[in-house]
Formats: C-alpha cells, structure tokens, sequence
C-alpha cells in the first residue's frame, strides 16, 4: 500500500495542512484551512476509497501532530473532525475526481461538485466538532472562531448552541474554499505522478 509516489504524497499534503493552516491560526481568522491536503489526497488516491481512506488519514494525523508539538495545543483534541472529513472526502469528494479532471472544465457540475462537497464537508464537521468546542475548551479554542462562539452567547445562546451555531455559520465557507482549493491543486497535479500513485506496489520477488 505505502508505495514511495504515496509517502512522498501524504508528506507534501501533510506539509500544505501544517503551512496553511498555521498561517491561518496566526492571523485568528474565523475559518481553518487546514484539511486542503487531506482533501487533495483523497482525489488523488480516488476512486481506491480503501487507500485513499488510510493515506488521506495519515497525511492529517501528521499535520496535526505536528501543528500540535509547535504552534497550536487545541488540535489535537480535533483529530475526531478530521476522521469526519477524511470520510466525507473518500466517500463523497473523491467521487467527483474525474468532474475536476475534465478537459475542457466543465464550469457548471464543476462549480456545482465543490460547493455540496464543501457545504457537507463542512456541516459533519461542524456537528462533530461542537461537543469539542463547548465541553473542552468552553468556546475557547485559539482561533478565530471562538469570536464567532463569543457572538453568539452574547446574544444568548447556551454553549453547546453557540458552538454549533459557529460552526454552521463557519465551516461550510472553509471547507467549500479548502474542497475548490483541493480540486484546483488536483487539477493541477500532473497525470505522470497520478498514475505512479495507482501502480501497483514494484518490490522484487525472492526467487523460489
């Protein structure tokens, strides 16, 4: 499974998580950006949802790992949101890998595919981060959110409520930026270095 075209893909969409995002982090602005490259990996590895599932997976674990030892101490406790959206990648983005690939692009389903890929992307991962976001850290997270949460209790919202409520409003802006932002990339990714990623593992067999 881990042939060297995937390790060197999970690494660099590790790499485009941890830049991004910690960008993002810094700026405390009230989206993420940090699942680009998980996203990215589950197109490229489509339509073998079986790979892409354990590649996109480890390419977000490593990001949040090490988002975590150097800049943000809150994202670990995510790791739960980042199954949700390798699983709505694999399972629902990545089928729409060969819409993003088209030549010419195809403006309509293409625009059409990223903005419900985005939308439920970004509504599962609301959902399951919103028990996170109130009963860990009680609205406080470190990022530009929790300007949102703090709106919303403000105006009398309960915490949970107020979480979720965040998260609605947010998420599905950043993960309809991060999905087109992912398929443009894919896009871009030249057919050599697909191709490699699907070949079969090349390792020599012993003589018998």
């Amino acid at each position: 499974m881990f042939t060297t075209p995937r390790l060197i893909a999970i690494a660099l969409c590790a790499a485009l998580n941890f830049s991004i995002g910690s960008i993002v982090f810094l700026l405390k602005l009230p989206i993420y950006l940090d699942s680009i490259g998980l996203i990215l990996c589950a197109l490229l590895l489509a339509p073998d949802r079986k790979t892409g599932l354990v590649c996109a997976w480890l390419s977000g674990a490593l990001s949040t790992t090490l988002s975590f030892l150097i800049l943000n101490p809150f994202i670990l406790w995510f790791e739960m949101t980042d199954v949700a959206i390798v699983l709505v990648s694999v399972l629902l983005t990545a089928r729409f890998h060969q819409t993003f690939r088209a030549r010419p692009l195809p403006t309509g389903r293409f625009a059409a595919a990223v903005i419900i890929c985005g939308i439920v992307t970004g509504i599962v991962s609301a959902i399951v981060s919103a028990p996170v976001v109130a009963y860990l850290f009680g609205g406080v997270t470190g990022s530009g959110s929790a300007f949102v949460v703090a709106f919303f209790l403000k105006i009398g919202r309960q915490l949970l409520e107020a979480a979720l409520l965040s998260g609605l409003t947010a998420e599905p802006i950043d993960k309809t930026l991060q999905v087109l932002l992912a398929a443009l990339l894919y896009r871009a990714t030249p057919a050599d270095f697909i191709a490699m990623l699907h070949a079969p593992d090349a390792a020599p067999r012993k003589a018998a």
